[in-house]
């Protein structure tokens, strides 16, 4: 059985109890057959009463018909639960009660619980040996996860002698996912190549040499070792191997949740992880979200693909303003000590202490650090200033 019972019985219950008792009794000294049925008949119906208070919904189960739903803030989507009665009574009147996190809109819902949950309440009967299927059509109003939270179904008696209260004591399976929705940004052209690695580039001074892309006439300054001999062989003229030119261009990523404009750097940087993907442009996350382990926060390792852009954003949406936190600086320096980094760092929010020190280590290990920011109700990318607060106009 998945539900807790509480059964509520009014004092017309008692009543009853009691004059059935005092009519039986009556009608026993009083040898009087007429009251001693109409107590017994009382008697009856106060235990078809309350029998059918305990066994009402003995065998009523509860379907969800989606596990996981997945979409991005503004899009719609639905889910449907079925409630089945298995049992001989039959459920009429009833009135049901869900709650679900409020990053989901619904018609005729309330909010409620400081605007974080919202409350959608809805009339159900059943006959015995019935199911019945509602719908819940919805749209994504803000970034993060969905649950429902409680059921209750309130059940009245059929002839209206007391209530019973059910609630449904397992955990749903059905979680819905809102990402972020990607907001352009300004100042990404900023952030240009440097290292050799795998991402092609047209200009770039590196090369790489498992990747012949063709050939071009023999100048005197090339390198005797870079004749292309099959080449040469087909034109009748010297021919110089051209390689691929590439250039490493990942990205280390620092995101604090502290941040007060938390919500709008989310959605440009999930603009700029999309932008990352589509390019093969490798990035990792470190986010200071305090979690156990050998790594005191979360760290998304550095990788590319449409699997690794899946992870990222949901682990985004999974952040939570009431998560428990490390100090942003902290995490900033420590990264920066014991992991090696891209040489491109974007930081997602403000950093209030440490910020010269910081600064200075990222310039001594060759780092090229951005700051995004929001200014003017747009979310650009800008130099991370040596002094604090400065900011860089010409990279937004």
């Amino acid at each position: 059985m998945n539900w807790k019972r509480q059964i509520s019985l009014g004092n017309e219950i008692s009543f009853t109890i009691g004059l059935s008792i005092i009519i039986l009794i009556s009608g026993i000294i009083g040898s009087n057959v007429f009251l001693v049925m109409i107590g017994l008949l009382f008697l009856l119906f106060t235990y078809m009463n309350q029998l059918y208070l305990r066994r009402v919904a003995n065998r009523l189960t509860v379907n969800v018909d989606k596990d996981l739903i997945k979409l991005f803030k503004g899009e719609k989507d639905e889910f449907s639960i079925t409630f089945i009665q298995h049992g001989f009574y039959p459920i009429l009147g009833a009135r049901v009660r869900m709650t679900i996190d409020s990053v989901l809109q619904f018609e005729h819902e309330r909010k409620m619980i400081n605007h974080e949950q919202t409350e959608i309440e809805l009339p159900l009967s059943l006959l015995k040996k019935q199911s019945v299927s509602v719908r819940f059509p919805f749209q994504a109003i803000e970034r993060g996860v969905a649950k429902i939270r409680t059921l209750e179904i309130r059940i009245p008696h059929l002839f209206g002698f007391g209530d019973v209260y059910l609630k449904y004591d397992q955990p749903f399976n059905l979680e819905t996912v809102v990402y972020s929705s990607p907001q352009t940004i300004g100042g990404i052209n900023r952030i240009v190549p440097k290292n050799i690695g795998e991402y092609p580039m047209k200009q770039s001074y590196f090369e790489d040499m498992s990747a012949l892309v063709g050939a071009r006439g023999y100048v005197p300054t090339d390198p005797f070792n870079r004749v292309h001999w099959k080449a040469s062989a087909k034109t009748n003229s010297l021919q110089t191997k051209i390689y691929e030119r590439t250039s490493q261009f990942s990205w280390t990523i620092f995101i604090n949740v502290r941040e007060a404009k938390f919500e709008e750097l989310l959605s440009g940087l999930t603009y700029l992880l999309e932008y990352a993907t589509i390019r093969s442009i490798p990035f990792e996350l470190f986010i200071n979200v305090r979690k156990a382990g050998k790594i005191p926060f979360i760290h998304h390792p550095i990788g590319t693909g449409r699997d690794h852009l899946q992870r990222a954003l949901e682990i985004i949406a999974r952040l939570s303003k009431h998560s428990v936190t490390i100090p942003f600086s902290q995490m900033l320096y420590s990264t920066g000590r014991q992991f090696q980094l891209s040489p491109y760092v974007v930081i997602c929010g403000n950093v209030e202490q440490n910020y010269e020190r910081i600064a200075a280590n990222f310039r001594k290990n060759g780092v090229d650090c951005y700051q995004m920011i929001e200014h003017d109700d747009a979310v650009v990318l800008t130099s991370f200033s040596l002094s604090k607060g400065a900011v860089d106009s010409h990279a937004i």
